[in-house]
């Protein structure tokens, strides 16, 4: 066919003409060539063999009332070239004067093909030598379907056997062509598994994702959460600094009202007595605070020990389900295995039976024309049980496939609840634990600060009352020096009296003012004593909020045992399933396999017979 494109390229490139695309397009897909009654020979026989070594489109050739057999070398080079093409699938050799020595070479060339099927040998000169060479060439050649030898001097025997190895390359076609649409069918049915598989991937990736935002917007949530605390405890901090701003304005009062009490001494003397039961009154409520704040830290601490034993337990509970919900899944991933290699042996088996029942056609074509009747029923029976079982174990199989995606599925969304739940709960009380070591921190420090200044309240008041008792004992020395100089002084005293009147308002006005300052420091006192009620409340309220959740945490722990106890149900059931199931196929099996045995030795009896 490329010399006949080339030959119409020449010719239109010789006249002028642009070539057809249709012409040179039509000739390079020609199918069928009829070259019929053209008396070719020698070198024409020559340039077909070539023709037909190169080419690889046409499919069926017409080559009757020619004399392709006239040469023998010739017709040897005709046999090459259609022993190495691949695409010819019929030859018309219909009275070509072929002799014994032609066959014998047609038949050596087509020992080499794979693809003819169809032969026309009518009224040539094959004789006896060409039909056995033909009958050698069908023993290797499996493909040829259709051999037409009449009027060619061939004894009947050789015929016969001829006709018996074209009805076995028949059968074995029938086959192929069964076999390959089977495989054809399997490609389909294994491609659109393939894509629900890629459907069902992409619609986990989607989830995925989607929960990968959900995490996001929830470390989001938590950071917020997390800034706002820490401006809250910035907040506290700046308030704490500001109390102590006013206790350091407190002290340098204090400071100036020791002053004025060691400009007032005369006075002081007179308010000792109060003093003294204030002081006394003051170490009680001090002494009653150190037991109160001993006390609370002994709850707290006792508390938090309990909490974090608590946490402990929760935390070793979710280790448990998470090694139970890892043995879950390699419980399924060795379910899924199981399947995989039973759906292998399956296939192996079924290809194995096949290969047998083949050879056995194959091996036993010539003996079996009188049992044909029971072979044909046998074999239906036998596919129709192959095929119910098929039928059986595919749709037991696309249960177990269902099954399997839903203990999937429903343990995928429990390990996810599970994480999301656990991930919350450990978020939950790393917030719980800080804001309890910030207020623990914060009330300790208050509290030390407290007591710092009330032992420095305390020193100074012993000092004021040593400083107190000093005068006293020096007034009372100097009152009993007074008490003599008294007699002598009583002119002065008239005058004195006048003086002691104005001492006395300036002293009533500046004990007025020490009350003042003293009402100002109860009201700071009770002040804190209610910001340590409010505390106290807190800390309440709070200890309350962690019983609820540790109450929620075993509610839900308990619920998720319950449920993966169902799940381990479930799967107990389904390996009890899988179990059946692989007994009933092996107990199927051995059945075909005893009936396969039990065809195969009656088969030879009843040749033998």
């Amino acid at each position: 066919m490329e010399e006949f494109r080339y030959t119409y390229a020449r010719l239109c490139k010789d006249n002028h003409v642009e070539p057809q695309e249709c012409v040179l397009s039509y000739l390079k897909r020609l199918s069928v060539l009829f070259i019929q009654g053209n008396n070719i020979r020698g070198s024409g026989v020559e340039a077909v063999g070539k023709m037909l070594r190169h080419n690889h489109t046409i499919a069926s050739v017409c080559l009757e009332w020619n004399a392709f057999g006239m040469l023998d070398n010739s017709f040897a080079m005709f046999c090459d070239g259609v022993g190495s093409n691949d695409a010819l699938q019929a030859l018309d050799l219909r009275n070509n004067q072929i002799s014994h020595d032609g066959a014998v070479e047609l038949a050596a060339a087509l020992k080499r093909n794979h693809t003819l099927r169809a032969l026309d040998l009518r009224w040539n000169s094959v004789g006896l030598l060409g039909g056995r060479a033909i009958l050698e060439m069908l023993k290797t050649n499996k493909t040829i379907c259709r051999l037409e030898l009449a009027g060619n001097n061939i004894p009947g025997d050789i015929l016969k056997s001829i006709d018996l190895a074209l009805s076995q390359n028949e059968d074995r076609a029938l086959l192929n062509d069964d076999h390959k649409s089977k495989l054809t069918v399997m490609a389909k049915h294994m491609k659109q598994i393939e894509h629900d598989k890629k459907l069902e991937i992409s619609e986990l990736m989607d989830t995925i994702d989607k929960q990968e935002d959900l995490m996001r917007r929830s470390k989001r949530s938590t950071t917020t959460k997390v800034d706002q605390l820490q401006n809250a405890l910035e907040e506290r901090k700046a308030t704490f600094n500001s109390l102590a701003a006013k206790l350091a304005m407190t002290e340098s009062e204090l400071a100036l009202t020791e002053q004025k009490v060691n400009d007032g001494n005369m006075l002081i003397a007179k308010l000792k007595q109060e003093l003294t039961i204030k002081v006394s009154e003051h170490q009680e409520e001090i002494r009653r605070d150190h037991e109160e704040r001993a006390k609370l830290e002994a709850k707290l601490y006792k508390e938090l020990s309990e909490a974090h034993d608590k946490n402990i337990q929760l935390e070793t509970k979710v280790e448990d389900l998470d090694r139970k919900c890892r043995m879950q899944q390699e419980q399924i991933f060795e379910l899924k295995e199981q399947i995989t290699h039973l759906q292998a042996e399956m296939k192996l088996k079924g290809s194995h039976f096949d290969d047998r029942i083949q050879q056995e056609k194959s091996r036993h074509r010539d003996e079996m024309k009188e049992a044909e009747q029971l072979r044909h029923k046998e074999v239906a029976r036998v596919r129709q049980e192959s095929e119910e079982t098929e039928t059986t174990l595919r749709e037991r199989i696309q249960r177990l496939e269902m099954s399997r995606l839903e203990l999937e599925e429903d343990i995928s969304r429990l390990k996810n609840s599970n994480m999301v739940e656990k991930i919350q709960h450990e978020e939950q009380l790393s917030l719980a634990k800080q804001k309890i070591q910030a207020d623990e921190e914060n009330r300790y420090r208050q509290m030390e600060e407290k007591l710092r200044v009330s032992m420095t309240l305390k020193d100074e008041v012993q000092s004021r009352c040593n400083q107190q008792s000093s005068t006293i004992s020096e007034l009372q020395s100097k009152v009993s020096s007074l008490v003599l100089e008294l007699e002598n002084a009583k002119k002065r005293v008239e005058e004195a009296n006048e003086q002691l009147a104005e001492k006395n308002s300036i002293s009533l006005s500046e004990v007025g003012k020490v009350r003042i300052e003293l009402n100002q420091t109860v009201n700071k006192l009770e002040a804190e004593r209610k910001l340590q009620t409010e505390l106290r409340e807190k800390l309440g309220d709070s200890d309350r909020k962690m019983s609820e959740q540790l109450l929620r945490h075993r509610e839900i722990l308990e619920e998720k045992e319950t449920e993966i106890e169902s799940l381990k149900r479930r799967l107990k059931a389904r390996e009890a399933e899988v179990n059946n199931i692989r007994e009933e196929e092996m107990q199927r099996a051995q059945v075909l396999q005893m009936a396969v045995m039990n065809y195969v030795g009656k088969v030879p009896q009843s040749v033998d017979k």
